[in-house]
């Protein structure tokens, strides 16, 4: 190693940037935004308004941080250090979180930092991280894939996209919406019974409402599907609106086009429908204050001020009513399994929005449900017409005195 020409070649970069001869070196140098700046929360909420993104800027921020890495790197070079080391934040999963003022979870523990070196400290730890840079085919399950990426962009202080990597996305939309994309294209959500698959919001330019009362939010697809195929986005007593779906837990995709939603100027009230047992108010909290796993990206993805409208503990209860008044089973009324009540137990000692300052019908049913040992699937709401009325009449239990939103 030439360590002359190393030195020679740091003190002709006084700018410290590798990079300080490229185009983006003066995007860099006047864009260093990071993630907890008030710059870059100004600039995530103009993009999430569906107002153009910088792309040139976000590209700008990605290459001043990986310069930043490269260049401890170099340090280490010139300071004939035995080892490279680099230093990785990892978002783990201390049980140390709040819900901000704004609704969204943050961590507020002390973020855990890891040191890898190379060559690597233990056999382990050299052997671990050289296959999964030489053979990324070994690694079976996309989880751990995920887990990587997530960390790396938590260390670079970004959201994932600013990567280029967008997971594909699974979510369905049915109903009043149009989505005008930069590219000058207009799709009409009411289009197809189907339903439309959720778009990458970076491809957004903005959102419309032709005439929308109201957005409701489907834990299941077969449920969406029963709604969509009876046209209920159009035929509802409660006017028109939007089906969405995320087929399950939600992806990032559909929680990014939800918050989108819900900063658009005259966005109607939106609705959450979920089983009832703890996954569904999981899947409820991650739409409403976002995941703790992402907690560093929660302000792009949150929606704070929806709605949860069942099924709950009532609902639950008029099923089994109706299943003793008409002598037949009423599917969907079940036991807690092991992992459903190591679950809810879990959220209700350490889930931040389950605190006694929180969401307390949330903890209520969550409570209820361990004490009486019973969930319920969505479908003991009935099918077809019976489940488009229930939805009218929840929906329509929201509306003021006079009728109006």
């Amino acid at each position: 190693m030439d360590y002359d020409l190393l030195n020679l070649w740091q003190d002709a970069s006084s700018d410290n940037s590798l990079l300080h001869n490229s185009p983006y070196s003066k995007l860099t140098y006047q864009n260093q935004l990071s993630v907890s700046s008030p710059e870059y929360h100004a600039y995530s909420k103009a993009t999430s308004h569906g107002a153009p993104r910088n792309n040139n800027l976000q590209a700008g921020e990605v290459i001043t941080k990986i310069e930043d890495i490269f260049e401890s790197l170099l340090d280490c070079i010139i300071n004939e250090k035995k080892s490279l080391i680099l230093h990785i934040k990892s978002r783990g999963n201390n049980g140390r979180q709040t819900v901000d003022a704004a609704g969204a979870i943050r961590n507020t523990g002390n973020v855990e930092t890891k040191e890898i070196t190379f060559p690597g400290k233990t056999q382990k730890e050299a052997w671990k991280f050289d296959i999964y840079y030489r053979d990324p085919d070994l690694f079976i399950k996309q989880a751990i894939v995920d887990r990587y990426i997530d960390d790396l962009a938590f260390t670079l202080n970004i959201p994932r996209d600013a990567l280029n990597i967008v997971a594909t996305a699974k979510g369905l939309l049915s109903g009043s919406l149009h989505i005008h994309k930069h590219d000058g294209q207009i799709i009409d959500c009411s289009s197809e019974n189907e339903g439309i698959l959720v778009p990458n919001t970076k491809d957004i330019s903005h959102l419309s409402f032709p005439t929308c009362n109201w957005i409701l939010v489907i834990e299941k697809e077969a449920t969406f599907r029963t709604l969509s195929t009876t046209h209920h986005a159009r035929t509802s007593r409660a006017g028109p609106g939007l089906l969405i779906t995320a087929k399950g837990y939600p992806d990032i995709a559909t929680r990014a086009l939800l918050h989108l939603l819900s900063t658009t100027p005259r966005c109607p009230p939106i609705y959450v429908l979920t089983d009832y047992d703890p996954h569904g108010i999981s899947i409820l909290s991650t739409y409403a204050h976002g995941s703790a796993s992402l907690a560093h990206q929660n302000d792009g993805l949150a929606v704070p001020d929806l709605r949860w409208l069942g099924v709950k503990l009532e609902s639950a209860i008029g099923a089994q009513n109706r299943e003793n008044e008409d002598g037949g089973e009423v599917p969907g009324i079940l036991a807690l399994t092991k992992r459903d009540r190591r679950l809810g137990r879990s959220m209700l000692m350490r889930h931040p929005a389950m605190g006694e300052d929180g969401e307390a019908e949330w903890r209520r049913e969550v409570q209820c449900m361990l004490f009486l040992n019973l969930k319920a699937e969505i479908q003991v709401l009935g099918g077809g017409e019976r489940l488009g009325r229930w939805v009218e009449g929840g929906i329509g239990g929201w509306t003021g005195e006079d009728g109006r939103w």
